[in-house]
């Protein structure tokens, strides 16, 4: 297989102007209202209690919020701490264009911060593109950032010492339950490390355009795998032996969709001590895909990578995550493009795997120390109660809040679904209402996005549909291999994964 997929944090580097259609269609644009006058009290540390898995919030449901102002009304107020001379933060900060967004929103909200913290300044330092090898330098050194983006590492930092437990004195337990955070507790130790809000997960874009030649429209996509296999036989196309149309990409993403389709039948791709990846499940899921390469011939093992095939409209159907609603945007405004359910091998739910972000994006870091530290637990608690930040901050990656106060969703999602002309920002409601719809019919959240799981899923990928290896072979190669892996390292893995 000779295509290259990319990470959702890199496409999200490419959203050009106008992404923000979603934030301003969902909230209305007011400003936050004035907190009350800053107080001296400084901030001692308290272990906070643990708390149990709390499963895959609903983005539907609880209390909402019509305008930011109202929303920001409803977070409440907390205590602050000022220092009594300057302090100087680093932050590791989102890169790209000045016009992108997701980079002029997070700047934003640190204005908004210094603002009210005259005292501290942030420094804004581009995060390193080598991140591993440089927060493994530092913790050598001693000598990093204050504050770090979570990077989808909310269990890795918390176990290799890189960032700190939240105290009950920064963000109480009850404030953190009466908003319906997610409480991220990956280690052994019970504290809470960071809070998620936003939920993003698998869903299938479709080409309008490219359906419509063969007359039919999103709502005609089957629910069943078999049947939307032989459905995307009319939507592919060959030219000199070559497919020039693909009904189905997926290529790059073969070994997410093998992990959603074992949940789907109600497997399990791992747990805390051992992994099923040679289960009847496993097997199933990657003959399917085999099939739609083999059987079905719905794509081609040289096509492009399933975000390209349909970003190009050289593909009528791609499973993509939310993220990719800002990308298609950005990088591919010609396209006729909505979002429907994905299928399962039954027609009914569950769905497959979900994920969550950490609402503040910043974590504090053991680097900041003394004063500093205080100052850096200031940033997150006025980005954990900023309610413009958390929706900007959600709604320009392709995450609908759970959290409470959020967006009416239910209420932005009346009509937009048959609308005849829709916006981007229509567009952009649709697939999160995909979402939502996916997530209250069952998803799963299996805990930490491990890198080792990734590296080892595109070897086992690439041994099946690459290689050729037969599946069952290939399978029980690899579990014996994962087992290794979780046997050295205690990965936050929920018990419902």
């Amino acid at each position: 297989m000779k295509t290259k997929s990319i990470t959702r944090r890199e496409m999200l580097k490419l959203i050009g102007v106008g992404a923000a259609g979603l934030v301003a269609s969902a909230i209305g644009g007011c400003a936050p209202k004035t907190p009350p006058p800053p107080t001296e009290t400084p901030v001692p540390t308290v272990t906070p209690a643990p708390t149990p898995t709390q499963g895959v919030a609903k983005v539907t449901v609880g209390k909402t919020a019509a305008t930011i102002e109202e929303g920001q009304a409803m977070m409440g107020t907390y205590q602050e701490w000022h220092p009594t001379s300057p302090i100087t933060l680093t932050a590791w900060f989102p890169t790209g264009p000045e016009t992108d967004p997701w980079l002029k929103a997070a700047n934003a909200v640190m204005d908004r911060f210094e603002k009210k913290y005259p005292e501290i300044k942030v420094n804004r330092e581009p995060q390193p593109a080598d991140l591993d090898a440089k927060v493994s330098a530092a913790l050598t050194s001693g000598e990093g950032p204050d504050l770090i983006p979570d990077s989808d590492r909310e269990a890795q930092y918390p176990r290799d010492k890189v960032v700190r437990p939240i105290s009950e004195e920064v963000l109480p337990l009850s404030w953190i339950k009466e908003h319906k955070f997610y409480e991220v507790r990956p280690l052994t130790d019970g504290l809470l490390y960071a809070l998620h809000g936003g939920i993003y997960g698998p869903i299938l874009f479709v080409n309008k355009a490219l359906l419509a030649e063969k007359g039919y429209k999103p709502a005609d996509t089957p629910k069943k795998w078999e049947d939307f296999a032989k459905f995307c036989q009319e939507l592919t196309k060959t030219e000199g032996g070559q497919p020039s149309q693909v009904g189905y990409g997926f290529n790059g993403y073969a070994r997410y969709m093998w992990d959603d389709m074992i949940y789907q039948q109600k497997g399990h791709v791992y747990n805390q001590t051992k992994s099923f990846l040679d289960s009847p499940e496993s097997q199933n899921a990657w003959q399917m895909i085999v099939d739609f390469y083999d059987k079905y011939k719905i794509n081609d093992r040289n096509f492009l990578a399933f975000d390209v095939g349909f970003g190009t409209g050289k593909a009528a159907y791609a499973p993509i995550w939310t993220w990719f609603i800002n990308p298609m945007e950005a990088n591919y405004p010609d396209i006729d493009w909505t979002t429907v359910t994905y299928p399962t091998f039954t027609g009914e739910p569950p769905y497959g795997r979900v994920d969550y972000d950490t609402a503040s994006l910043w974590l504090v870091t053991t680097f900041a120390k003394g004063d500093r530290e205080k100052a850096a637990w200031e940033v997150l608690k006025f980005l954990s109660h900023d309610y413009q930040w958390i929706v900007e901050r959600y709604h320009l990656n392709g995450l609908a809040l759970f959290m409470e106060p959020h967006p009416d969703y239910a209420k932005l999602f009346t009509g937009v679904m048959d609308k005849p002309n829709p916006t981007q920002a229509d567009r952009k409601l649709q697939a999160l209402a995909v979402m939502s719809q996916q997530a209250e019919g069952g998803m799963v959240f299996p805990g930490e996005v491990a890198a080792p799981f990734d590296s080892m899923w595109q070897k086992l990928e690439e041994a099946i549909l690459v290689n050729n290896t037969p599946i069952k072979d290939a399978c029980a190669q690899y579990t014996k291999d994962f087992d290794t892996m979780l046997s050295q390292t205690r990965f936050w893995i929920t018990p419902e994964a």
